[in-house]
């Protein structure tokens, strides 16, 4: 039984942090779906492939499978496939993993791949075998070559990833084309930031999620169908104690005539401001809140200034 009975244009890969490279290839997975009046599908992991074949320890995702299901589709895949992988999926020849994820004879027309894909046991199954295999089951290969920045370095998850724990929020999105987002259920907090003049709303993100840096951070949110500009605070409040890592909002043009507990929030990650710090006494630590806010009202100013002369 397959999947669909549309001809299947379709693209394999981890594909965390959906950067610009991972979206050149899933752009032509969808143009070559369209092309056949077919479905772009794509198939990604969990856990990621380097846990079983390497034993390479669990790391944070940059875009966890449910996160990154959905910017896939907003990028126009029709149907995205989260393999489990396991023992058992690293012992499949290519020709056996494509009939599981999609069902024997399912009518795979094109299979999308970039220049150092290959997959099967033991990576066989490289751009001459999946040619090959290509050529008996009626799909064509076609490679999609990589992107490079500025420097000349290749775009990867690796490279992004360090951005990320570096605080360099700029550079991120650059890579990524938009800027690093955190997601989540607004929770109950302390109450320390109402009392200190600074309310915030506290994010419960998604365990496996990649934090950035420590710091505090000028961002753009999204919530109640609205966005708003806002300070966000990710780090362990040791001012008060040692703690978990949290991430905090403060919403600078927000005024509570709601409760958001309880609602999602997303808030994107646009400058660093400075490194988180343990300050000696509360007041210290509003007047550096304080500080924070003229920063991140002249961030806006000269955004806008920007935009204004174009």
């Amino acid at each position: 039984m397959t999947l669909t009975a549309r001809p299947i244009a379709m693209t394999i890969g981890v594909f965390d942090g959906l950067h610009r490279g991972h979206q050149s290839v899933i752009s032509a997975t969808v143009a070559a779906a369209r092309e056949r009046q077919g479905s772009a599908v794509l198939t990604t992991f969990d856990p990621h492939p380097d846990v079983i074949v390497r034993g390479a320890p669990p790391r944070p995702w940059i875009t966890p499978p449910d996160e990154r299901e959905e910017l896939l589709h907003a990028m126009g895949v029709d149907r995205v496939h989260v393999v489990r992988f396991d023992k058992d999926v690293q012992s499949l020849p290519p020709e056996g993993f494509l009939d599981r994820v999609l069902g024997e004879g399912a009518p795979l027309r094109v299979l999308v791949l970039g220049p150092d894909f290959a997959m099967g046991r033991d990576r066989v199954g490289n751009r001459a075998y999946l040619e090959a295999l290509g050529a008996r089951r009626g799909f064509e290969v076609r490679e999609v070559p990589f992107l490079h920045e500025a420097n000349g370095g290749k775009l990867s998850s690796t490279a992004l990833r360090t951005l990320l724990e570096e605080g360099r929020m700029e550079d991120a999105a650059s890579m990524l084309g938009r800027p690093y987002a955190l997601r989540g259920r607004i929770g109950s907090g302390a109450g320390r930031g109402t009392q200190l003049g600074y309310p915030t709303a506290n994010l419960e993100l998604h365990p496996e999620k990649l934090l950035p840096a420590p710091g505090i951070y000028v961002s753009e949110n999204r919530f109640l169908g609205r966005s708003g500009h806002g300070l966000t605070y990710v780090g362990s409040a040791g001012t008060f104690g040692e703690g978990p890592v949290r991430v905090e909002v403060h919403l600078l043009d927000h005024e509570a005539k709601e409760p958001l507990q309880g609602k999602w929030l997303v808030t994107s990650l646009l400058a660093r401001l400075r490194e988180d710090r343990v300050f000696e006494t509360p007041e210290a630590l509003v007047q550096a809140m304080d500080q924070d806010r003229a920063r991140a009202l002249d961030y806006w100013r000269s955004r806008e200034k920007t935009r204004g002369s174009r």
